[in-house]
């Protein structure tokens, strides 16, 4: 009897065990997943490098396996989990960026305004030329065909260092990839440029460079590609240098002979710069004339609201940033974070937003260090209870959940885990991260039984390519997917 009871007691308190971190650190398995999941630590990598993992059933939030789950490590990307979650709490699925268009004077008869024109943005990490375009377009429709005063930005709403905050690679602030954007309140074509470079006219002529997208105030382009023999090597070097408050590119190498065009993209410095040059561009395609040009400055407060242009919902841009891992968005959600709950739209603001979140969750302190948005730092760290503590607690909510759960990539299917477990494709919904030495995988995954989990399993400190560690992540998923079928006697481990 007094067995019995004892049986129950404990099969209680493991019912009672959840993921929110407050709650002390289980002392062994939890759950009849240690003996599938325990030969995983037979690799090399936990002796080769740091491993936690955290794996909770969603249905009672209890943790059934876990591998140092309170270790805060680099986490690359997954980061972008929690930036997301915090974006889902506190602004809900629903919220759109503006991208306001003001006037402080009158349009007469004749279609000049008599003032200024103000363009105020708010971060809209989605807007491109076509967009650009249509907002031209749109102040043409608006009855204005001349500004008689200036075009004036107004980038007040986040904050004006525009330089990404937690990575100073030397080779990246030099090269400037895409992953490593500038960040500002007013933002066109992710704040990057298109160089688009093909064979010229004959051997020895020199190739064809342009810009995908005009900005002749503010990009140029210096073109020392030649064209080579049809049979030559395309090789190609893009210098990237500001010179007098613009950009300039210059291009050397060579394309071959009949070779397609390829498009190459760099990132820009100043995104209000590049903006007000692709907007004066398009100004003139359109035929809408400004008097005395384009300038920083802020709306006053007595201006008219000519009109405003929203982006998507959130939950699309937050399927476009976890599905692609596009850093640009993660840190404008998050400075976008900081402006509507924080009171100030910068990364320290937001990132007090996220610790709130956290904290709400029983987080303890020693568990997480947030430098960013987007995971693109060293200095950054979370445990992999944390990541798992967040995933649990989406899914116990159902206003956001849905959005959350189709933000992340789907394996097999698309995302950054497209070629990844095609053989059980959907089971498993989830976020890569990935810088030198670093990869890390967190999000949910089904089993053949219909049962769901999350989980977080974060690799640290390897040498070498990430591929090995993809290969025990993918053993992973693939033991989780197929748990539910499995009987008794196949989960027992070996000597049992």
């Amino acid at each position: 009897m007094l067995k019995d009871l004892a049986a129950v007691l404990v099969a209680l308190a493991v019912l009672l065990t959840t993921v929110g971190a407050g709650a002390a650190e289980p002392s062994g398995p939890t759950g009849s997943l240690e003996p599938l999941l325990a030969e995983l630590r037979r690799d090399r990598l936990f002796s080769e490098a740091e491993v936690g993992i955290a794996v909770v059933r969603l249905a009672t939030g209890e943790v059934v396996f876990s591998e140092e789950p309170s270790r805060a490590l680099v986490p690359a990307s997954t980061m972008k989990v929690v930036t997301a979650a915090a974006a889902l709490h506190h602004l809900g699925p629903t919220f759109r960026f503006t991208t306001g268009v003001y006037t402080d004077g009158e349009i007469d008869g004749q279609g000049t305004l008599n003032g200024n024109l103000y363009i105020q943005g708010t971060g809209d990490p989605t807007m491109v030329v076509e967009r650009l375009w249509k907002l031209v377009r749109d102040i043409r429709l608006s009855g204005v065909e001349r500004i008689a005063g200036r075009v004036i930005l107004d980038e007040s709403h986040l904050e004006t260092n525009y330089r990404l905050p937690g990575w100073t690679k030397a080779r990246d602030l030099r090269v400037g990839p895409t992953y490593f954007p500038a960040l500002g309140a007013l933002t066109v074509n992710h704040n990057a440029v298109g160089l688009v470079v093909g064979p010229g006219k004959g051997v020895g002529a020199a190739a064809r460079v342009s810009l995908e997208t005009r900005a002749p105030d503010y990009v140029t382009v210096a073109n020392e590609v030649t064209t080579g023999s049809a049979r030559s090597r395309r090789w190609l070097e893009i210098e990237r240098e500001v010179v007098a408050g613009r950009m300039k590119f210059t291009l050397k190498g060579s394309v071959p002979a009949g070779a397609s065009a390829g498009w190459y993209y760099r990132t820009i410095e100043d995104p209000t710069s590049h903006f007000a040059a692709v907007l004066a561009d398009l100004a003139e395609q359109e035929g809408l004339a400004v008097g005395r040009g384009f300038t920083r400055g802020e709306v006053p407060k007595s201006a008219d609201l000519l009109f405003v242009r929203r982006s998507v919902p959130l939950s699309a841009i937050l399927m476009e940033m976890n599905k692609n891992s596009l850093n640009l968005h993660a840190e404008l959600v998050l400075r976008t974070l900081g402006a509507e709950v924080g009171g100030a739209g910068s990364t320290a603001a937001g990132l007090e937003v996220v610790e709130d979140y956290l904290q709400s969750l029983k987080v303890a302190e020693e568990e997480f260090s947030l430098v960013n948005g987007s995971g693109l730092s060293r200095e950054a760290m979370l445990s992999p209870q944390l990541l798992t503590a967040v995933l649990y607690d989406m899914s116990t909510r159902p206003s956001v959940f849905a959005e959350f759960y189709a933000s992340l990539a789907i394996a097999g299917r698309d995302g950054t885990l497209r070629r990844r477990l095609s053989e059980s494709p959907s089971r498993l919904r989830g976020k890569t991260g990935t810088i030198d030495g670093v990869h890390c995988l967190a999000g949910y995954v089904d089993d053949d039984s219909g049962e769901r989990y999350a989980f977080a399993f974060l690799v640290n400190g390897f040498r070498g390519g990430s591929t090995r560690v993809k290969r025990l992540h993918d053993r992973f998923a693939r033991q989780m997917v197929a748990f539910g079928g499995l009987s008794p006697a196949e989960l027992a481990p070996e000597g049992d």
